[in-house]
């Protein structure tokens, strides 16, 4: 049974977790976490990574939102990963829950309230994005 875009679209909310083929930028399928909704809006698609992109490390900014996820809170990671916060990407709530919908895209679980809390107030703090992004999205 096929589930309605609108329905699928209700469990799309933030800490969600989520693996997808759908990037095209990307040969594999990515781990990503949401971080906000606003609106008809989600945005985050924060990629979890399993380590630190060395690039980063000349860039503070950026390098101090890679946030560690540990893999004995997340039983489908295979060894500690990385959230990088440092780029928000955006998507409508109805092209996710398509994506979903035709199986490029599955839900694999939530972040861990304090993990979530950690990122969120991270983010607020960071210069990376602007004060309407942080209202939108991080609050």
């Amino acid at each position: 049974m096929e589930l309605p875009i609108e329905l699928l679209g209700q469990s799309i909310k933030r800490g969600t977790i989520l693996l997808s083929d759908s990037f095209t930028d990307i040969d594999h399928a990515k781990f990503f976490t949401i971080v906000g909704v606003y609106q008809n809006l989600i945005a985050g698609f924060f990629f979890i990574n399993s380590r630190i992109h060395p690039m980063l490390i000349a860039k503070p900014a950026q390098f101090s939102m890679q946030y560690q996820l540990r893999k004995s809170d997340y039983p489908f990671l295979r060894y500690d990963s990385f959230v990088g916060a440092n780029e928000l990407q955006t998507r409508t709530v109805e092209a996710l829950a398509k994506s979903i919908g035709e199986g490029q895209t599955l839900i694999i679980g939530q972040l861990t309230d304090s993990d979530l809390a950690s990122i969120l107030e991270a983010c607020r703090n960071s210069d990376l994005f602007t004060p309407k992004e942080k209202r939108q999205f991080f609050y």
